[in-house]
């Protein structure tokens, strides 16, 4: 009898400890904003490549994506809280038109985080690039100075103003619910616990 109800009692805080709590795991944005696809639930990723939290997060989020419903719509936004982060802003902006985020992303992450090589700089960046494989460097610096990408390292540093972005890595839930600052596994079961949350409202 005494085991039955240990086991009732593990699965009781189990099921508490899996529980999300507003004001603690995440909270509600003053203003939310407009989501791009209202036919769908997005998650948004504020983070830097000069942020150990978001590089650590990156080998527990990644499996996460690899899963990622149909029904859900992710994507990246480096913060700018000032000009010198621009420079980032740009590379995330390039990575994208130019279609190298799966090559790109984690060896930018380890070349800022771990051997201390400044990207965000275009001549630094030139160099590294063509040390990397199947990478066309002039395809990729020409995107870089481009009109486009110009235009989304202006987004890039509105969102983080109009989202009120403070700390990273914060990830926005539907426009509304973001996160708050957590162990990497901890925050991905809140964001998967927001996403369940903000697809039983679409269907109402």
């Amino acid at each position: 009898m005494k085991k039955w109800l240990l086991i009732g009692l593990m699965l009781v805080a189990g099921v508490a400890n899996a529980a999300i709590v507003q004001g603690k795991d995440y909270v509600l944005l003053a203003k939310p904003q407009p989501v791009a696809d209202p036919k769908k639930v997005e998650v948004l990723e504020f983070f830097s490549y000069t942020c150990i939290h978001c590089y650590n997060l990156e080998p527990v989020l990644n499996p996460y994506l690899e899963k990622l419903p149909a029904d859900v719509a992710f994507n990246r936004v480096q913060v700018v809280w000032g000009k010198p982060m621009e420079g980032f802003a740009r590379l995330v902006a390039t990575e994208t038109a130019t279609g190298t985020t799966a090559k790109l992303h984690r060896p930018i992450f380890e070349a800022v985080m771990k051997q201390r090589i400044d990207l965000s700089k275009p001549d630094v960046l030139s160099g590294w690039l063509k040390q990397q494989p199947g990478i066309d460097v002039a395809k990729f610096m020409q995107a870089y100075q481009s009109f486009g990408v110009n235009a989304q390292v202006s987004r890039q540093t509105k969102m983080t103003r109009d989202y009120a972005i403070e700390g990273t890595p914060t990830i926005v839930v539907a426009g509304k619910y973001a996160t708050q600052p957590a162990e990497p596994q901890r925050l991905v079961e809140v964001v998967n616990e927001l996403v369940a949350k903000a697809r039983t409202e679409l269907k109402k």
